[in-house]
């Protein structure tokens, strides 16, 4: 195999953030994915701001701490997809 060109495949920066265990974590990326594709998709974002805005969300602190919390009960992903939806909304423009 090659060698990725980070310049020109930037998402792939994103598996240096993943744990080999799985975390919460993995619905904030997840979500916070989808939700930036939504906006696009709507004419809300440009392309290029779908990658720019998931690096700066996935590293805030109230996001980050998630890599060491562990899904419990499926309860736990669904109450956390929603909470990130509806937070990287009210982030986006802020980013």
């Amino acid at each position: 195999f090659n060698d990725v060109n980070l310049k020109r495949y930037p998402m792939v920066k994103l598996l240096n953030f993943l744990s080999n265990k799985t975390s919460l974590y993995e619905t904030i990326v997840v979500s916070a994915n989808d939700t930036l594709v939504e906006l696009f998709l709507n004419q809300k974002i440009t392309f290029t701001d779908i990658q720019k805005k998931l690096f700066k969300i996935i590293k805030l602190k109230e996001f980050s701490k998630y890599k060491k919390i562990y899904p419990k009960k499926i309860k736990d992903i669904l109450e956390l997809n929603n909470y990130v939806r509806l937070n990287v909304q009210k982030k986006v423009y802020k980013l």
